[in-house]
């Protein structure tokens, strides 16, 4: 089956499509050799690169559009090497044809892009940036922030949650429009009584799920992230990952916009 194609439409822009078995998302090892190809593009920061999923007309409309997005955000994933604008799913096209299961990938130079209003703009990203946050975010996302652990009843981070701040904070930076919300948690609470938060033993006030947020966000704003950016809230015992206690011990991230 045709995996891929692509063609120059103008001396200032590439188009690639790559095509994908029905009811299937993930990348092959063939897509992974054309998106290899088109990361070794040179001049990567002169370039812009759209992303655009579809499916066919088998399936519902629901679920197709779904299948069209997931599509668009593993070939995002892929090239997070570029500047990528408004990676999308748009669901179905006109035919049940196979040629319609595809991701279109477009290719320009940056001189030439014609902002449009609602636009999202992904800035490139380091090959070695955490698994967390090398995805596609759009606003409502949750992200745990991996690695970041408090000492128990209070809100005092653990040494070793230094590695994890950095990375949060060089995500932040990366896309300094985003608005989010740092959301604390805590373990071992009353499942009868969720709502009930614990004693910070640190100051005796029974806030600890929120004190561990605004612990977090108080280094943020050392390193220089804006305060009209951000806001924290606890959540007490209301929404437990299960399993081991210290991973309830923990900050999320909720994205509220993430515009450029």
């Amino acid at each position: 089956m045709l995996c891929a194609s692509f063609l120059w439409a103008q001396d200032d822009q590439m188009e690639f499509s790559l095509y994908f078995q029905n009811d299937k998302s993930q990348l092959t090892q063939e897509h992974i050799f054309i998106l290899d190809s088109i990361k070794k593009l040179h001049h990567k920061d002169q370039l812009d690169i759209h992303v655009k999923g579809y499916t066919n007309t088998v399936g519902k409309e629901d679920y197709n559009l779904k299948l069209s997005q997931d599509r668009a955000a593993n070939v995002t994933k892929n090239l997070r090497e570029f500047t990528i604008i408004s990676s999308q799913g748009y669901g179905e096209l006109d035919s049940d044809s196979k040629t319609n299961r595809r991701v279109d990938i477009f290719i320009h130079l940056k001189k030439h892009h014609v902002k449009v209003p609602g636009e999202i703009v992904l800035k490139p990203i380091e090959n070695n940036i955490s698994p967390q946050y090398a995805k596609v975010f759009r606003a409502g996302d949750k992200i745990t922030i991996q690695g970041i652990r408090f000492y128990q009843d209070r809100d005092i981070m653990t040494n070793g949650s230094k590695k994890a701040l950095k990375k949060l904070l060089a995500f932040l930076q990366q896309y300094p429009n985003m608005t989010f919300k740092l959301i604390g948690h805590i373990c071992c609470g009353d499942p009868e009584n969720p709502g009930i938060d614990f004693i910070n033993l640190r100051t005796g006030k029974k806030n600890l799920s929120e004190a561990r947020a605004h612990n977090v966000y108080n280094y943020l704003v050392k390193k220089g992230i804006n305060k009209n950016r951000m806001s924290y809230k606890g959540m007490a015992f209301r929404q437990p990952l299960g399993g081991r206690s210290k991973n309830d011990r923990r900050v999320e991230i909720e994205i509220i916009s993430f515009n450029d």
